[in-house]
């Protein structure tokens, strides 16, 4: 059974009562909550859901079923503050990721343009040397550069003992996916120093063009 959702000026489709994909089915209030707290980023102790113009009340285990929904029924979420910008954890994340992986990414698009420069082959050979060496300096420090972020991001306490575990786990998603696009930004800097690596054995004579 599917059910609308809006929360502010964003409306979400919620699956509800049965398995969907394999998933395990809604079937209480509290995986409702919990469910609508991850889609839209709200406190699931402080949101209230209206649903056929009463709030819906009872325990977490309460059944749904016993809420008399319908086929594409409307819940309307009203209050609930933003879980993850009042969140310590996830607002360290955010501002780590604010002020050092945005510049992480713009020293990467750096130093491929100028491996493209250098490829073009339009200075002398001596000076395409001599700007070989420097960006082979600047492609290696980024991967120092990234593996340090790496750390810093592993070491973050982005929770503790009063962190609701709904956000704990956002918090830990958060993580990973700054994790997994360091790591993506890795994977295309080790190709570029190969494309570095190669344009240097063609300068060196090593191979020919």
């Amino acid at each position: 059974m599917k059910v609308t959702v809006s929360c502010s000026s964003v409306q979400t489709v919620i699956d509800i009562l049965e398995e969907i994909d394999g998933q395990e089915a809604i079937t209480t209030l509290g995986q409702l909550r919990e469910q609508i707290s991850a889609d839209n980023d709200v406190d699931v102790d402080t949101m209230k859901l209206l649903h056929r113009g009463k709030f819906l009340q009872g325990a977490a285990d309460t059944p749904l079923d016993s809420l008399n929904f319908k086929e594409n029924d409307k819940i309307i979420v009203m209050g609930g503050k933003n879980a993850m910008a009042d969140d310590a954890g996830f607002r360290m994340l955010g501002q780590y990721e604010k002020h050092n992986l945005s510049n992480l990414q713009k020293t990467y698009d750096v130093n491929l343009k100028d491996v493209a420069d250098l490829e073009r082959g339009f200075l002398e050979k001596p000076k395409q040397v001599e700007m070989s060496k420097k960006l082979e300096k600047k492609v290696k420090y980024f991967n120092e550069e990234a593996e340090r972020h790496l750390e810093t991001l592993d070491g973050m306490a982005i929770v503790n003992e009063q962190t609701p575990e709904s956000q704990a786990k956002r918090n830990r998603e958060k993580r990973k996916a700054l994790v997994k696009g360091i790591q993506t930004l890795l994977n295309q800097n080790d190709a570029l120093l190969r494309r570095l690596e190669q344009y240097q054995a063609i300068l060196n004579g090593d191979i020919v063009e």
